[in-house]
């Protein structure tokens, strides 16, 4: 079986390499990108298994990003992190289509149950 493939899409490259080790302990892998324009492409060509997306990114609103991706890929699950949880409430990203909404600095049990969570809907 092989293992999935995460989307991880933040301008921080601490953050992006943080989860690369994170994603590494939970068996999957992890493509990172800082520009949402090029992560909605990589969506397109590859079959992905789960978005994790940040609120701020350098060129667009991850709300943005996310409303584009669950527009043109509704199936697929998302978690959206952010620093800045005064721009964003987790309401607000629910609403606009997330699975899961976590403030940094995140907390890694709760992160790994949303995973786990999101792989199964995913392969269900």
């Amino acid at each position: 079986m092989h293992s999935p493939k995460i989307l991880v899409v933040d301008d921080d490259e601490n953050i992006l390499s943080a989860f690369e080790k994170f994603l590494k302990g939970e068996h999957c892998s992890m493509i990172a990108m800082s520009d949402s324009t090029e992560a909605l492409q990589r969506l397109a060509k590859q079959d992905i298994s789960l978005l994790i997306t940040d609120v701020r990114l350098q060129y667009q609103s991850g709300i943005t990003f996310l409303l584009s991706a669950r527009a043109a890929y509704p199936n697929l699950p998302v978690i959206v992190i952010t620093g800045y949880p005064d721009l964003v409430t987790e309401r607000d990203a629910m609403t606009y289509g997330a699975n899961f909404f976590f403030v940094k600095p995140l907390d890694l049990e709760k992160l790994r149950e949303a995973l786990k969570t999101c792989l199964h809907f995913h392969n269900a």
